[in-house]
C-alpha cells in the first residue's frame, strides 16, 4: 500500500492503532500537574497482535525503528477522538500540555502533563479511577521497510522504520478487530491463504492429469 503524498483528509486510511501499553496516573503532591505516562514499545521485543483462523500475528519493532521520525504536532485524544478535547500535545509551549515522547535505547516512553480543563481533569480521574486502563497510538511506516517471517502457523511483522507519529490516545475499548492494524493484519492473512488455496487446486490438478495418462 503506498503511502506518499497523503492529503490531510485520506490520513486515516493509513494510519495503523495498536494498542501497546498501560497508562498510569502519577500523583504530585501540592503541584496540581495531571501526569499520565506509559510505554508503548519495547524495542526488539515480540508480542501478540491476534490470532486468525489459526494463525497467530505477532509483531517486532526494531531499535531505531524511530531514529527519524516525526513527531509534529502530537495529540493527546481519547478513543482518537475529540471527545474530551485535546489536553496536551507535542506542541505545548507551557510545561502544562505538554505530550513527550522519549526515545531511549531499549524502549519508547510517553508523559503527558493534561491541561486542567474539563475534559483533561475527566481522563486523569479514569486513568486514576481504571476506567480507561490503556493507550493506543497512531504511526505510519516508511513505504517498503516492512519485514514478514512465516513460520507454520505464526507469522511476524517487523517494523523497521516509523515515518509519522498522529496521535496518542486513552482508550477504553482495548485491543479490538475493528483497529486498523487488526483489519490490515487479517487482510494480509486472507490474501496468503487464498493464493495457498490457489497452489493447492494447483497441485491437485496436475495429480489428476498424470493420474489421467
Amino acid at each position: 500500500m503506498k503511502q506518499n503524498s497523503i492529503e490531510p483528509q485520506m490520513r486515516d486510511r493509513y494510519r495503523d492503532y495498536r494498542r501497546l501499553m498501560d497508562v498510569r496516573a502519577e500523583e504530585i503532591p501540592d503541584s496540581g500537574d495531571l501526569i499520565l505516562t506509559g510505554t508503548p514499545i519495547i524495542f526488539d521485543k515480540e508480542y501478540l497482535l491476534f490470532e486468525y483462523n489459526g494463525i497467530q500475528v505477532y509483531e517486532i519493532i526494531r531499535r531505531g525503528a524511530f531514529d527519524h521520525t516525526d513527531y509534529r504536532d502530537v495529540p493527546l485524544k481519547y478513543n482518537h477522538g475529540d471527545a474530551k478535547g485535546t489536553p496536551a500535545r507535542t506542541t505545548a509551549r507551557t510545561e502544562r500540555g505538554r505530550l513527550t515522547i522519549s526515545v531511549l535505547d531499549d524502549r519508547v516512553d510517553v508523559r503527558m502533563n493534561l491541561l486542567p480543563t474539563t475534559g483533561g481533569k475527566d481522563l486523569y480521574e479514569e486513568v486514576k479511577a481504571g476506567t480507561v486502563p490503556q493507550m493506543s497510538w497512531a504511526f505510519i511506516q516508511e513505504d517498503n521497510t516492512e519485514e514478514r517471517i512465516e513460520q507454520g502457523n505464526k507469522i511476524t511483522f517487523i517494523v523497521n522504520a516509523v515515518k509519522r507519529v498522529f496521535d496518542i490516545s486513552a482508550v477504553d475499548f482495548g485491543a479490538n478487530s475493528e483497529t486498523t492494524i487488526y483489519a490490515r493484519r487479517r487482510l494480509d492473512l486472507d490474501e496468503r491463504m487464498a493464493l495457498l488455496d490457489e497452489q493447492d487446486v494447483a497441485n491437485k490438478r496436475k495429480i489428476i492429469e498424470i493420474l489421467s495418462y
